[in-house]
This record gives C-alpha cells, sequence and structure tokens, in this order.
C-alpha cells in the first residue's frame, strides 16, 4: 500500500491523500472510493475515522481510496463563487472524480461520507451516473409511526427520566449534549439536525432514481435520538422498491462519531467488506472496458 498527497486543480487545488494497494493487492482498477468530509472536520476524520477506513478499505478490499479536503476546510484553500455549500460540495466531488479518471482511469466511483458527508455522496450520486454506490452513515432519515413509539414510550415508562426530569426543573440538574460529552471544541461537531434536512417526499424520489439506476447503497445509522429500530429506513421509504442494492447496519450503542474504538473497528470491518463485495459485484455486471475507447479527461 502507497499513499501519496495529490492535488486536484490549479487554482486554489483541493487537498488530499491518494492510497493505492500494490499492483499484486489491486481486485479492481475501475473503481475508486472517495471520501468526504464531515462538517468541517478535517479530511484525517473524527477520531481518525476517515484514514482507518481509508486504509481498511485498501488492505482488505483491494481498492484505490482518496480523501480529501473540501475547499475552506483543512488543507484546501477557500474558493469565491456563488454556488451553496451544498452545491459546492458536489461541484467538487466531481471535480475530484475527473481528475482520478484522467490520472489513473477510473470510472467507477463509491463515495463515502459521515453525516452532511453523506448528504453530499447522496447529492453526488444523483448529478453523476459515474457513482456507483454510497456508503452513508447517519444519512437522510425520517421518524415513522413505530419509531415515534419507541421514542415515547421509553420516556414515559423510565423512573430516571421523570426524577431528571424534577431536578432539571429545580436547577440541579443540567443536560449535556454533543459536544461538550465529546470532548470536541463545539465549532468541528456535527450531529444530525432532522429540522434542516429537505422534505421527505423530494429524497424519496431521489431514492427512487437512484434505485433504478441500481446503486448500491450502505446505511448505516448510530445510536440517536431519531434513529431508533433496525428497520426504520425501510419503513421511512416503503415507496422505494429496493431489492438487493440497499443494506442497512444498525449500531444503536454506537456514538455519531463513533468515538468508542470497538464500535469503529466494528463499522470499519464492516464497511470495507461491503465494499469489497460491491466492487465485485459491480465488475460482474458491467462490460469489460474497450481497449479503443477514449478515456474522458472531464469538461
Amino acid at each position: 500500500m502507497r499513499e501519496q498527497v495529490v492535488t486536484v486543480g490549479h487554482e486554489r487545488p483541493l487537498v488530499g491523500i491518494f492510497c493505492e494497494p500494490s499492483s499484486a493487492d489491486m481486485t479492481d482498477s475501475r473503481t475508486a472510493v472517495i471520501l468526504l468530509n464531515s462538517g468541517v472536520i478535517h479530511r484525517v476524520g473524527s477520531c481518525r475515522l476517515t484514514v482507518t477506513l481509508a486504509r481498511a478499505i485498501a488492505q482488505t478490499s483491494g481498492l484505490s481510496t482518496f480523501r480529501f479536503d473540501f475547499s475552506g476546510i483543512g488543507d484546501s484553500e477557500a474558493r469565491r463563487g456563488t454556488l451553496t455549500a451544498e452545491q459546492a460540495a458536489v461541484e467538487e466531488v466531481q471535480e475530484v472524480m475527473d481528475h482520478l479518471s484522467s490520472w489513473k482511469q477510473y470510472d467507477r466511483f463509491i463515495l463515502y461520507g459521515l453525516c452532511s458527508g453523506a448528504f453530499a455522496a447522496y447529492r453526488t450520486a444523483l448529478e453523476d451516473p459515474r457513482v456507483s454506490a454510497t456508503v452513508q452513515l447517519d444519512g437522510y432519515c425520517y421518524m415513522t409511526p413505530k419509531s415515534y413509539l419507541l421514542h415515547y414510550s421509553r420516556r414515559l415508562s423510565s423512573p430516571g427520566r421523570w426524577i431528571k426530569f424534577l431536578l432539571r426543573k429545580l436547577g440541579l440538574f443540567k443536560i449535556k449534549r454533543g459536544a461538550e460529552l465529546s470532548g470536541i471544541d463545539e465549532q468541528f461537531f456535527e450531529v444530525p439536525d432532522f429540522a434542516s434536512y429537505p422534505p421527505k417526499e423530494d429524497v424519496a424520489k431521489g431514492l427512487e432514481q437512484l434505485n433504478l439506476r441500481n446503486l448500491q447503497m450502505l446505511y448505516v445509522f448510530m445510536g440517536n435520538e431519531h434513529y431508533k429500530y433496525e428497520t426504520q429506513f425501510l419503513d421511512c421509504f416503503s415507496s422505494v422498491p429496493f431489492k438487493d442494492n440497499l443494506k442497512i447496519i444498525h449500531q444503536p450503542l454506537a456514538s455519531h462519531i463513533l468515538s468508542e474504538p470497538a464500535d469503529r473497528q466494528t463499522v470499519v470491518e464492516a464497511i470495507a467488506a461491503w465494499v469489497k463485495s460491491t466492487s465485485r459485484k459491480l465488475e460482474s455486471h458491467q462490460a469489460p472496458r474497450e481497449l479503443d475507447s477514449p478515456v474522458s479527461h472531464g469538461p
């Protein structure tokens, strides 16, 4: 396995780390995995999750990976423009895909992201057919009747919660949330913000398009206040006729940023194994690349 710093673009380039298996270990020369920032966290990821995952995929799955910083984050300088942050993220992922296609002739990409990185992966997949698979940690999902029932029934039936409620009202107890619990500076802490999600109907329509395209999807949901049971995603988007292109993993005891080493290892191993099997599936379902066909170098 070999790692090197790679810059993408000439003016104010995006900076990332390209991780490539040895030629003997490489299993798929057409597919690369791109790992996206979560919030404003540097490309190493929370608790070095992105570094660990990128290397695990290269070692166990035989695929090259590229972890990079969006503009204005980490080592990538800010860029001026009129695009929103969401639009710029999609454009920059496509810029990275163009670069990797031209440099290493990859024509299939698997996008990975946690929280806002997952949302960027989803939006890019909608815009670009070169995205063959996505790995989304705590991606878009909404409450269902069952999740509401589980959410409130557990609270109403818990004596401890009633005691804490009374202590809070008396000013004797303060709840610690998010950044306070994680030890991460608040400006770098990101949690799912359901209030800012797009309408559920819009996401369902997007998933229908991706499903028709047979996009391979892995969703991993950790323990949080909104995702309550393993099949909540399927219940939430019951109108989408998923087949064998969707896998869901629920880790109800794991934190959003996978702060515990054991949880992190479990999720990393599961993702690496899924990426490996998905790469084989993509290879078996697509025709060989024509030797005389020109490789797209982007616009």
